[in-house]
């Protein structure tokens, strides 16, 4: 039989609780067993029961559970200040780690975590789930092959509603930074859509665990919620090789769309959308079609992929490397702007729920956001748009610290 694998999960709240249900359910040939669980409020999972009657050991925090016991695996969905801190946590007592989207805060932080993964010989993941799935990585492949030739623009958008509840479920959503002064940089960009930024970078890596090389990024953020950060963005990238990436991400909507992506390559067009369960569709100039499957067909890849890469049986899909130039860009967005702009009053509208829940959206922000999709713009070239302010362009090749991107380390990215 195939080693067992442990596991401890950092966080069973939240997000963190999907990933307690699936392996409560896994089957007897999976052969994992979940050494703990952390998360200084277990009552916020559904499961605590069965966690309870099975007895496995619950702690308060990661360090506790480390002075008691082992993992093979450390599991880590919390803050993303946190991402940083527990993964290097969880590296110095001998476990290899699969840690939530983002990577975590800072560019600095992710020098830091690379750092301390080289040093205990052991791997990151990173929990980008389209990354881990069939669908993305046959697409990757035929990217790297060369099928489609030089890659040319690649855009998405995302129109998601967010409401006040989102913003007051914990105190650093929405914040720049936690009660305690680390770095969150909390937003649409660096949470909830982070998957889909991360995925045109990822695609155009040269190999199955490396993403695109940027080169700079221009970026327009807004907010309409009263939060500290963003919850509107639109950026520009151009990676080292010239390709164009686009991206349009807002919480502050009345209806959802997308996530719709299409990626123009020399030889051809690759789309997805708008319905979630739709696959991937490549349509070459040459006529010939291909169809790559739902990305969204397992999202616990991501989970057994890692527990067989502990086994020495799988390769990585998604570390530090590959999830860098996501937090290198979202950091370079941060800086591109001097300050957050606010959407004008009389645009911002407010609707209560029955609940006592509110939604704020901002009008016509979705047919805008559409409009430069499908244009290829961002809104401060659309021309009549009063409300729309530039960023200033960021270069990213030798950006190593946030704010600011002046080198404070030699350590090497």
């Amino acid at each position: 039989m195939s080693k067992t694998v442990t596991i401890v999960l950092a966080g069973i709240g939240g997000y963190g609780d999907t990933y307690l249900g699936e392996l409560l359910a896994a089957p007897p040939e999976r052969n994992v067993q979940i050494a703990g669980a952390v998360d200084p409020q277990p009552e916020r999972s559904p499961h605590l029961d069965e966690v309870r009657r099975r007895g496995i050991p619950l702690f308060p925090d990661l360090a506790s559970f480390y002075a008691q016991a082992a993992a093979d695996l450390t599991v880590i969905s919390a803050p993303i200040h946190l991402h940083c801190p527990l993964t290097c946590l969880a590296l110095s007592r001998g476990s290899s780690v699969l840690c939530e989207k983002p990577l975590c805060a800072t560019v600095q932080e992710a020098a830091e975590m690379a750092e301390a993964e080289e040093k205990a010989g052991r791997f990151v993941a990173i929990g980008y789930q389209w990354s881990f799935s069939p669908a993305i990585q046959a697409l990757k492949r035929d990217v790297m092959a060369g099928e489609f030739g030089r890659p040319v623009r690649l855009k998405t958008v995302l129109i998601w509603p967010r409401k006040k509840s989102y913003y007051n479920r914990s105190p650093w959503a929405g914040a720049m930074k936690s009660s305690d002064g680390r770095w969150v940089l909390d937003s649409p960009v660096n949470n909830a859509t982070a998957h889909y930024l991360h995925n045109m970078f990822y695609i155009l890596g040269d190999a199955r665990d490396t993403s695109a090389r940027l080169a700079e990024v221009r970026a327009e953020l807004y907010r309409a919620n009263p939060i500290e950060n963003y919850d509107t963005a639109a950026l520009r990238c151009r990676t080292e090789s010239g390709a164009e990436i686009l991206f349009y991400s807002t919480h502050a909507v009345s209806s959802a769309v997308g996530p719709l992506f299409r990626y123009e390559f020399e030889k051809g067009v690759i789309q997805y959308g708008p319905d979630h369960s739709e696959p991937i569709v490549a349509r070459l100039h040459d006529g010939r079609i291909r169809e790559y499957g739902d990305p969204n067909g397992d999202v616990f890849n991501k989970l057994w992929h890692s527990v067989e890469s502990v086994r020495g049986g799988a390769p990585l899909a998604c570390g530090i490397r590959a999830a860098l130039p996501h937090t290198l860009c979202m950091n370079g967005a941060q800086d591109s702007v001097k300050a957050i702009a606010a959407f004008p009053a009389e645009l911002v509208k407010v609707e209560e729920d029955p609940s006592g829940d509110s939604l704020t959206w901002v009008e016509g922000l979705q047919e805008t956001f559409i409009q430069c999709y499908d244009e290829g713009i961002l809104p401060a070239e659309h021309g009549v748009l009063k409300w729309a302010r530039a960023g200033r362009t960021v270069s990213l090749r030798r950006y190593r610290f946030f704010p600011g991107g002046k080198p404070r380390r030699t350590t090497p990215l």
